[in-house]
């Protein structure tokens, strides 16, 4: 009976912390009105013997965060203290998220948020009380698991302002909320020995609900290019292969990756790899990354 008990609480306090996963890296894009806002966890820091996560977040305020040993989140105060910031586990408590935001008390646990490309559930809906400041504070706030704070509703003189996620990567997982029309190029690394092999991948994402189609003139789909520090070509990725001839098409709707690899002998140096996909159409899909090969 011991056992499973330590399994359950196990088992609660690893959900809690999914509700806002700190590590480094996560990234979350906020949409409010007319602006853009961009909170991410930017690395740790150690003060004494614990470990923080720095948090960038709404309002530009840098804030060291982590899971105690009840699963609470909390922030560390400028007085060295810890405040409460939030115990999803929990049904009510006292949340020191913000000044001017009083006690939290969790309405539901299986929150369904439409964030416009996707409807995400099983979120946690926490509403607070008003605090000691008039007109102001947070009011509301929806966590996703998983995910992270997907949504929250704050209040000023000048009335409500509500945040709503529009993208998030967490854990190396992207997920969006608006749709997206993009493209990108991925290497396996910065800097490569001399003669390594680097692996290349494409991604086209076209999350906007409308239709994109794609035209080709051959069986070559996309190329690569690689520059030297002069702007001079170096490397064509196409060179050695042949491709047929034929014309075709190919649609959209979601994301494309294509992947590659091949062996670099290029002269130690500064480079710039170029991607583009071999369509018809005019401007091409076009990318770029720098690249170094080390001596």
């Amino acid at each position: 009976m011991q056992l499973l008990s330590s399994a359950l609480l196990l088992a609660a306090l690893a959900s809690a912390q999914d509700y806002f996963p700190l590590a480094v890296g996560n990234q979350w894009i906020y949409r409010a009105a007319k602006e853009t806002i961009v909170t991410s966890i930017e690395g740790t820091e150690k003060v004494g013997a614990r470990e923080y996560f720095i948090y960038q977040g709404l309002t530009g305020q840098r804030i060291l965060l982590r899971y105690n040993d009840r699963a609470q989140l909390v922030a560390l105060s400028s007085d060295g203290a810890e405040a409460l910031w939030a115990d999803f586990n929990a049904d009510r408590y006292d949340s020191k998220i913000e000044p001017c935001t009083g006690p939290a008390t969790v309405v539901a646990r299986d929150w369904a948020i439409n964030l416009g490309k996707q409807t995400l559930g099983g979120g946690l809906a926490v509403r607070y009380l008003p605090g000691t400041c008039t007109d102001a504070g947070v009011t509301r706030d929806i966590f996703i698991p998983g995910v992270g704070l997907a949504e929250r509703e704050m209040t000023s003189f000048i009335g409500p302002k509500l945040y709503r996620l529009s993208y998030a990567r967490v854990g190396g997982l992207a997920i969006f909320g608006q749709g997206e029309h993009a493209f990108r190029l991925s290497l396996d690394r910065i800097a490569y020995p001399r003669n390594a092999e680097f692996e290349a991948r494409l991604t086209l994402e076209n999350t906007t609900g409308q239709p994109l189609t794609l035209r080709f003139n051959s069986g070559q789909s996309f190329d690569l290019r690689i520059k030297n520090e002069r702007g001079d070509p170096v490397y064509t990725w196409s060179a050695t292969r042949l491709f047929p001839a034929v014309m075709r098409e190919e649609t959209v709707a979601g994301e494309r990756n294509w992947t590659t690899s091949d062996r670099l002998a290029l002269e130690p140096g500064e480079y710039t790899m170029e991607a583009f996909l071999s369509t018809l159409d005019r401007p091409p899909y076009l990318a770029t990354v720098p690249l170094m090969i080390l001596p």
